[in-house]
């Protein structure tokens, strides 16, 4: 089974974690996340990201999801890269950690599987000029 971590600029991350155990139980093994605070180095963020992957590597890989392309949370994660065992995603949500979660348990990881429900958790709604409707809520 691959470890994942999850990885953002403040809370976000933690948030996410605590968030996904209403949905998949408390106990998920190899699961942690790391957030970067505001005062924090680079450097100091990098060391914290390869005690993490340490914590959850078992010999299988890494996934790493962040929360924005191009951050500082990401662009370090880049750099810890030493394998093909390891993954990076950015642009977290909640599908998708979801999704990666159940994915895990069949030891499917299916990569444009959970891009798609990536981009598909995202949506803009807008209901009808008359109030909302079935229609507005049910896919």
């Amino acid at each position: 089974m691959k470890g994942i971590i999850l990885l953002s600029h403040g809370p976000l991350a933690e948030g996410m974690y605590e968030t996904t155990k209403w949905f998949m139980g408390e106990d998920i093994p190899q699961y942690t996340y790391l957030c970067l605070e505001a005062s924090e180095s680079p450097e100091g963020f990098d060391e914290r990201i390869k005690e993490k992957i340490k914590e959850v590597e078992t010999g299988e890989g890494v996934i790493l999801i962040a929360d924005l392309l191009g951050g500082t949370p990401f662009n370090r994660a880049s750099l810890q890269i030493e394998s093909d065992k390891t993954d990076l995603f950015a642009g977290m949500n909640l599908a998708m950690v979801l999704q990666l979660l159940g994915n895990r348990l069949s030891d499917n990881y299916d990569f444009d599987e959970l891009e798609n429900v990536a981009k598909q958790g995202v949506s803009y709604f807008r209901p009808s000029a008359d109030g909302p409707t079935d229609e507005d809520f049910f896919i």
